[in-house]
């Protein structure tokens, strides 16, 4: 009778242990599941993103595509460039905080042009109304910096100078550039290109030496820009 009882409580036990092994398989399914749920999830989410950055930099996308298959070269560029660029890196900016995204755009790629070392011209838009229609003329538009050229070549505005840098073909481009080996700003204007036009001190105006002409005391200063302004002497 003993032996029965005994029987009947480990089939209880075992009985117990199988059920409580279910229960567990159970569980382990459902935090599976939610698992797999889950990660799918984030997968929609990453697929997602990646289209809207597609939608949004088209251009980027294909060098993205192409740098993937084969060597991105300046070939690959639009070949259009500046007066006098076909060897130079020409970059395009403004100095105006009107529109905040553009400015930090333009200091975002005067950074990374300087953190390689390289030589480059700078062109301040704001500071020169040439150079904005010299921009304009370029590129067929009324287009907003930062423009980067090199060596004859259009790259690109903003997103496409960064994306290239993050996927590590920017410093492959400049390769050949000449190196800068100056680490400290110019003297004469402070990496700003332009001085205060020693003429008329900024006022864009001078007094005539013209007897003939008695109605005008004053004329248009020959030596500046719209803005009082003259290039660096020293480094440009």
């Amino acid at each position: 009778m003993c032996d029965q009882d005994q029987n009947v409580n480990n089939l209880a036990k075992l009985e117990f242990s199988l059920s409580g092994s279910e229960d567990d398989k159970q569980s382990e399914e459902k935090e599976m599941e939610l698992e797999v749920t889950h990660t799918k999830g984030c997968k929609e989410k990453e697929l997602a993103e990646e289209n809207l950055v597609a939608t949004s930099s088209p251009n980027l996308t294909n060098l993205e595509h192409k740098s993937m298959q084969q060597q991105l070269s300046l070939t690959d560029f639009e070949d259009i460039y500046p007066p006098g660029g076909s060897q130079e890196v020409i970059l395009y900016t403004t100095s105006l905080r009107g529109i905040r995204k553009t400015f930090q755009d333009c200091n975002t790629i005067r950074f990374l042009l300087r953190s390689f070392k390289i030589k480059y011209q700078e062109k301040d838009v704001s500071l020169h109304l040439e150079y904005r229609e010299e921009l304009w003329k370029i590129l067929g538009g009324k287009v907003i910096p930062p423009k980067l050229f090199i060596k004859g070549r259009y790259i690109g505005g903003a997103d496409e100078v960064e994306g290239l840098h993050e996927m590590g073909w920017l410093g492959k481009l400049l390769d050949g550039t000449p190196i800068d080996f100056v680490d400290v700003p110019c003297k004469g204007c402070a990496y700003m290109r332009f001085s205060i036009c020693s003429n008329c001190n900024g006022s864009c105006k001078v007094v005539t030496n013209n007897v003939d002409n008695k109605n005008e005391l004053f004329i248009r200063c020959p030596d500046c820009n719209e803005n009082g302004l003259v290039k660096c002497s020293i480094c440009c």
